[in-house]
């Protein structure tokens, strides 16, 4: 992965995940369209996966922060292959970020 930022692995209840911290760098929420396209390209490399695109909240007493987040939950079969497919997922939020850069509104 070239920006560790962007992309990191966790685990949550027991499974591993990919989380993506899109708003960061875009500014924006994902597309549904572009969540589509992750899913498809990731069915390439694997039989099932979920994806949740989420909007969170942080308050403290001297700041608030909307944050959008990716999260690709992987399947068990994908244990071990967390690196691989971070690289696709960065490929992913990299063109995703990029391409909606230049348009004007």
């Amino acid at each position: 992965m070239t920006d560790s930022t962007l992309i990191f692995s966790d685990q949550r209840e027991g499974r591993r995940e990919l989380v993506v911290n899109f708003g960061v760098f875009s500014g924006r929420e994902a597309t549904e369209a572009e969540i589509f396209r992750l899913g498809q390209a990731l069915l390439d490399e694997l039989d099932n996966v979920e994806i949740v695109a989420e909007r969170r909240y942080e308050f403290d007493r001297e700041m608030e922060a909307t944050v959008h987040q990716v999260r690709i939950l992987l399947p068990r079969s994908a244990d071990g292959r967390e690196d691989e497919l971070a690289v696709l997922v960065e490929d992913w939020a990299q063109e995703s970020i990029g391409e909606r850069r230049y348009i004007a509104p």
